[in-house]
């Protein structure tokens, strides 16, 4: 180790503080200027001591953060916690917090600074030293993430009993910050609150959602381009009756009130599956928009959402309470957006209708008293938010819809809360039929022989393939044998015997791909010819015979209720067609 330098006489003499400060400035300053060796070499032994002082101090401060970091590495990390209260002192020297960790344990750790002492708050999130011995420092803000609990009542200056997501009812400690949004009733029964379950902790309330953006269940696709006169075909009178109601409740609803006809509509739409539930839906939409439209004056395309969407598959849980709960969620996000008011940008207000679509509705209101007694707490539910009597639904312009395949299998009790209103979509007779197959052939080029107009050709493709499945001198052959249980006489069941809107489009759109693949090949402008569509739809039929079985059967063809399909029978199918046979033989 080097011995420390020896100051020289310059040094010292600088360095003497009994001397005054002007003579050691002036002389420090005859030195600089001094240009002699003997000067110049005082002046640089002068600079090599401060620069020694420097870097030992340098060295020593270096040396004390160094330590500071080891004792912090040797206490740990400093830990989060949250505060709960102040501890009485009870003769401690520095004030004692009552903290809860992050892992539920509790801890009292003394609070060295009072400043952070005085500025705490319950609930307030605080970091403790590595051994949580002392309350360090206040972390700004508040938590702002957590389990969302239902607020249910406040106990007391600190305590709220909330409902937990399973349903359970739990006691938690509130925040200050909390207690205080209570005590301003700025927070009522009812309120989302941000809680922590394990430090059972209530940190604050969620905001109140505003607009529409916060249901669940509202649908947000386009307004369906469905024009009655165009795109439905032998239209089922409820496509009429709730638009003509939308329309009577929006312009003239004191008439309604003479009569005392109820604001709120409850239908069933029963039928098998592809009878055109689906479509008349759509233009029961369509037409209710087109209504709003006009009384409001404002563009379709302009108006809110007004169209709530039930699927028993986002409801159903696991969990029985929180079934409930989705459920009771769909209902009152119907009843809200039936009372917000619409106003238009001149400043008029408008009570616009709500439709509320609950497809399969036998998943939710299936005949009580069966093996799962799940469904029949869903169903109660379901009945209590649908009495028209309650003052939440009563005048509210509400159309609720509802769809299924089983009717039978609703129950009673559902069927007569809608007024045992159910509008029943079966197959398709011969003038449905012809009234279908004219609406989509409308949409496709069909092939015109002899110069013969678009239209006629249409109208004749139309009489050609009714006459071919109902004319009773037809070629309809038997499809299907059914043998009913009980009996022995199989009953017939023809082609004409399974029609729906769905096949008869399905039909059409593979007629329509052949006519084009055809086009494509010859280069020719066609279109959909008899031919192509005869084989489209025999197509149809066959692959829907592959799928019959004993127990599917009634969803396919009509069977007598109460009746159970013993055996079935699928009848062999020629290869050709009698017209492809016909064309075959030409030479």
């Amino acid at each position: 180790m080097s011995k420390p330098k020896r100051p020289t006489p310059v040094e010292l003499m600088l360095a003497d503080a009994s001397a005054p400060v002007e003579q050691r400035r002036e002389f420090l300053k005859m030195l600089l200027h001094d240009p002699s060796p003997d000067a110049q070499a005082a002046v640089t032994s002068i600079f090599t001591t401060l620069s020694a002082n420097s870097a030992e101090q340098l060295h020593q401060q270096k040396a004390q953060e160094l330590a500071q970091v080891l004792k912090q590495l040797e206490d740990g990390p400093m830990r989060p916690a949250f505060f709960i209260e102040m501890v009485p002192k009870n003769g401690f020297a520095a004030p004692q917090a009552q903290v809860v960790l992050d892992d539920g344990s509790s801890a009292c750790s003394m609070v060295p600074d009072a400043k952070v002492a005085d500025s705490l708050r319950r609930g307030d999130r605080v970091l403790l030293d590595g051994r949580g011995r002392a309350v360090l420092y206040r972390l700004p803000g508040s938590p702002n993430t957590g389990e969302e609990a239902q607020l249910e009542r406040r106990l007391d200056e600190r305590r709220v009993e909330l409902t937990l997501r399973g349903q359970e009812r739990c006691v938690f400690l509130a925040s200050q910050e909390l207690a205080d949004k209570l005590s301003r009733e700025e927070v009522k029964p009812g309120a989302a609150l941000v809680v922590n379950s394990r430090l059972a902790l209530a940190y604050d309330a969620l905001p109140t959602a505003e607009g529409h953006t916060h249901w669940k269940y509202l649908s947000r696709e386009p307004v369906p381009d469905i024009d009655l006169q165009r795109d439905v075909a032998s239209p089922p009178a409820c496509i009429a009756e709730l638009i003509e109601h939308v329309r009577t409740e929006m312009t003239q609803p004191d008439v309604s009130r003479r009569y005392g006809v109820h604001r709120c509509v409850m239908r069933l739409l029963a039928g098998v599956s592809g009878s055109g539930k689906t479509l008349a839906i759509q233009a029961i939409i369509s037409g209710v928009y087109r209504v709003m439209s006009e009384v409001t004056g404002v563009p379709i395309e302009q108006l809110p959402p007004r169209v709530f969407r039930l699927r028993m598959s986002e409801v159903l849980s696991y969990l029985l309470g929180q079934s409930d709960q989705q459920l009771a969620q769909f209902f009152k996000s119907v009843e809200e957006a039936a009372s917000q008011p619409f106003v238009t940008s001149d400043g008029r207000s408008f009570t616009l209708p709500v439709i509320a679509v609950m497809e399969e509705i036998d998943g939710l209101a299936r005949a009580r008293g069966g093996y799962d007694t799940v469904y029949d707490r869903i169903l109660t539910t379901a009945l209590q938010w649908l009495d028209a009597t309650r003052p939440e639904l009563r005048g509210k312009l509400i159309l609720y819809i509802g769809t299924t395949n089983e009717p039978e299998q609703v129950d009673r009790a559902f069927l007569r809360r809608i007024g045992a209103t159910i509008d029943r979509f079966g197959r398709l007779d011969r003038k449905g039929f012809a009234a279908v197959l004219q609406k989509h052939l409308n949409k496709v080029p069909v092939a015109a022989n002899n110069g013969v107009a678009p239209e006629e050709a249409r109208r004749a493709l139309v009489r050609e393939i009714t006459t071919w499945l109902f004319s009773p001198n037809g070629t309809d052959r038997v499809l299907v044998e059914i043998t009913y249980a009980g009996s022995t006489t199989p009953v017939a069941r023809h082609r004409r015997d399974f029609l729906t809107g769905a096949l008869v489009d399905r039909a059409v759109q593979e007629a329509a791909r052949a006519a084009r693949r055809e086009e494509i090949r010859t280069g020719e402008t066609g279109g959909v010819t008899h031919l192509l569509l005869l084989r489209a739809f025999e197509n149809q039929f066959r692959a829907l015979a592959d799928q019959l079985s004993e127990a599917n059967a009634r969803q396919y063809v009509d069977v007598p209720d109460g009746v159970r399909v013993a055996t079935l029978r699928r009848v062999p199918q020629p290869t050709l067609l009698p017209h492809e046979l016909q064309r075959a033989e030409i030479p």
